[in-house]
C-alpha cells in the first residue's frame, strides 16, 4: 500500500532482512513459530494497492519505526493509530483478503461486496400467546424514540426470549445488512467479553484466528464493522450491564436488543435504553397456552381444573408450556389427577424435559438465586412463607426479623432481579412458582444448618 511504502522511505528504508529481524516472530495457524514480516510478503504487498492483514500492518509499522529509533510509547501509539486506520478499510471494504486479493470496495451504505449478509435470528415463534398489544406498543416505541437500544426485561419464565425474536424478526426489512444474535448465558455460564464479541465478528465473517486478542480491540474492530451498517443485534440473556455494554452496536443505523432477568437500570440511565418489562399472562391466555398443547378431549367438563393449574404455574409461559407438556406425555392418569400432583412443590419445581438445556424452571430460578447476596437469600426464603403472595415492606420486615430500612433495601434486591415486583405504593407480590421456589430453598438451608450441627457434635 502507497502509505506503508512511504512509511519506509520515512525512516531511512531499512533492508528486507533488517525489517524481517525488527517484525520478530509471530505464531502461524498450525501452532509453528514463523516470522512476522516474510521477505516475500513484504514485497507482495508494497508493490501493490492489496489490503493486507492486521498483524502484518501492526509488525511492520513497529518494525519501521523502531529502525528509525523512535521510543517504545511513540511506536505503540502510531501502531494503534494505523491499526485504526485499518478496521476503517476493512468495515469498507468487507474484510482483509490473502496478500495478492483485490479488495473490493463498497458503498459504506449498504453490505460490503462480496460479503454474506447475517441472518442469525433463531427460528420465529410458531405461538406467543397474549403478547399482541405488547408487540404492538413495541413497535410504537421504536418509532418514536431513536434510540439504538431496547431492554426486554422481567421474570424468570416469563417469555422474554421468545417476544424479543418474535419482535426481531417482524423488524428485519428495517435492517438489510443483517440480524446478529447471541446468547449471553452460554453452555457454562455467562459469557465474558472476549467471547461474546468472538460471536458477533464471527457473524460479520471475520475468522476466529483473525479476531484481535485483546477485548478492546475486539470491540473497536466489531463497532467499526457495523458502524456504517444496518443491522439489528439481539443479546439474548443477559446477566448485568456490564456484560452488555462493550457488545452494543454503536452504528447511526443500528438497534441492539437485549433481554434480561435484571432491570439494567444502568443501561436506561447511561445509554438512554428504552426498556419493556413483561408481565406474567393474563389468566385467559394462560389457560389458551395450556390448551394449545393438550388435547380438548382431556379438559371436558375440567375448566376449574386448567383455571387452577394456569395459577399454580404463576401465569408464567415457560411454566405453563412445560406443564402442559409433562401432562400431553402422560394424559392417561386424568387432567383432574394431573392438577392435584401440581399442587406439590416439589412436583412444580421439578417440571422439566429431558435432554433440553434450558426448559427446567428449578435450573433458571437457581441461575437467578445464586447472583443474590446471603442477606438477600435469606429475606427471599423468609418472605416465601408469607400466606398472600401480596406483602408490605412492613409485614415482610416483621416475618425476617429485620429494621424496616433493611427489609426496603433487600426488596429492592430482589425486585431489581424480578424475584418480586411491585404492586402499589410499598407493596409487593410474589408469584406461585417463586413462593414454591423460595419455601424449598427455605427447607434446603434449614436442613444444611442441622447437618453443620450434627457435625459438629
Amino acid at each position: 500500500m502507497r502509505r506503508l511504502r512511504e512509511l519506509r522511505l520515512s525512516v531511512g528504508q531499512p533492508s528486507m532482512r533488517r525489517l524481517q529481524q525488527l517484525g520478530g516472530k509471530t505464531r502461524a495457524a498450525n501452532g509453528d513459530e514463523v516470522d512476522a514480516l516474510p521477505r516475500s510478503t513484504v514485497s507482495t504487498v508494497l508493490r501493490g494497492s492489496k489490503l493486507p492483514r492486521s498483524e502484518f500492518v501492526s509488525a511492520f509499522v513497529t518494525a519501521c519505526l523502531q529502525y528509525g529509533g523512535h521510543p517504545p510509547e511513540q511506536v505503540a501509539e502510531a501502531t494503534e493509530r494505523w491499526l485504526a486506520h485499518w478496521r476503517v478499510l476493512y468495515a469498507a471494504q468487507g474484510g482483509e483478503g490473502p496478500e495478492g486479493e483485490t479488495a473490493q470496495a463498497a458503498p459504506v451504505t449498504e453490505a460490503p461486496k462480496g460479503v454474506s449478509v447475517p441472518h442469525h435470528l433463531p427460528l420465529d415463534v410458531r405461538y406467543l400467546a397474549g403478547r399482541g398489544a405488547m408487540l404492538k406498543a413495541a413497535d410504537e416505541l421504536a418509532q418514536r424514540h431513536r434510540s439504538s437500544v431496547f431492554l426486554v426485561s422481567g421474570p424468570v419464565g416469563v417469555g422474554k426470549s421468545a417476544f424479543a425474536i418474535r419482535w426481531a424478526h417482524r423488524m428485519t426489512d428495517d435492517f438489510p445488512d443483517g440480524r446478529l444474535y447471541v446468547d449471553l448465558r452460554g453452555a457454562h455460564g455467562p459469557l465474558d467479553t472476549e467471547h461474546a464479541l468472538g460471536v458477533l465478528l464471527g457473524g460479520l465473517g471475520v475468522h476466529e484466528d483473525d479476531c484481535p486478542a485483546e477485548p478492546r480491540r475486539r470491540v473497536e474492530l466489531y463497532r467499526s464493522l457495523i458502524a456504517h451498517r444496518r443491522m439489528l443485534v439481539v443479546l439474548d440473556n443477559a446477566s448485568d450491564t456490564d456484560q452488555v455494554r462493550p457488545l452494543l452496536a454503536t452504528g447511526a443505523h443500528c438497534r441492539t436488543v437485549v433481554t434480561s432477568r435484571n432491570r439494567m437500570s444502568g443501561l436506561v440511565a447511561r445509554e438512554g435504553a428504552r426498556r419493556l418489562t413483561l408481565d406474567v399472562l393474563s389468566p385467559e391466555a394462560a389457560c389458551a397456552v395450556l390448551c394449545a398443547v393438550i388435547d380438548g378431549e382431556y379438559l371436558v367438563n375440567a375448566r376449574a381444573e386448567l383455571e387452577e393449574l394456569a395459577e399454580l404455574c404463576g401465569y408464567l409461559p415457560l411454566v405453563l408450556r412445560l406443564a402442559a407438556v409433562k401432562f400431553a406425555d402422560r394424559p392417561g392418569q386424568g387432567f383432574r389427577h394431573f392438577v392435584r400432583t401440581m399442587r406439590d412443590d416439589s412436583q412444580l419445581l421439578s417440571l422439566a424435559l429431558d435432554g433440553d438445556r434450558g426448559s427446567s424452571i428449578r435450573a433458571e430460578l437457581e441461575f437467578s438465586y445464586r447472583r443474590l447476596g446471603l442477606e438477600a437469600k435469606r429475606y427471599f426464603q423468609r418472605i416465601g412463607h408469607l400466606d398472600d403472595a401480596d406483602f408490605t415492606l412492613e409485614s415482610g420486615a416483621a416475618l425476617a426479623g429485620i429494621p424496616l430500612a433493611e427489609a426496603d433495601r433487600l426488596t429492592g434486591v430482589l425486585e431489581s432481579e424480578h424475584l418480586v415486583t411491585e404492586v402499589g405504593r410499598r407493596r409487593f407480590t410474589m408469584h406461585r412458582v417463586l413462593q414454591a421456589f423460595a419455601r424449598t430453598k427455605a427447607k434446603e438451608y434449614a436442613a444444611a444448618g442441622r447437618t453443620r450441627a450434627l457435625a459438629v457434635a
